[in-house]
């Protein structure tokens, strides 16, 4: 093999190792640019919807109870003196304390 032939394929291996790094570039660019892109969206997004929704006005309509549970809040609680009630009648009548009607 002589020292042309030799230097001619060298030179052809670092054109076609250069193609391929150029294209490798060219496919990871836009998805490097995209990394960081989403990244700072979503870190300053991050902060930008949790300041809106901590504001006074905002806290007040989450903490707020829905007319539909505080039925059944005042429903469950009124359940539990009935229930209170009733087990202290069948105590009284285990123990065999005089009622009182």
């Amino acid at each position: 093999v002589s020292t042309q032939s030799t230097g001619e394929l060298m030179e052809k291996l670092l054109i076609h190792y250069f193609c391929i790094v150029r294209a490798h570039l060219v496919d990871m660019i836009p998805k490097i640019v995209m990394k960081f892109f989403v990244r700072k969206l979503s870190t300053h997004l991050n902060s930008i919807l949790i300041k809106s929704l901590y504001t006074e006005e905002k806290i007040a309509d989450l903490v707020q109870e829905s007319d539909r549970v505080t039925k059944k809040r005042k429903a469950s609680s009124k359940m539990m003196m009935v229930l209170l009630e009733a087990e202290k009648l069948v105590s009284d009548i285990a123990v065999g304390r005089n009622m009182e009607y």
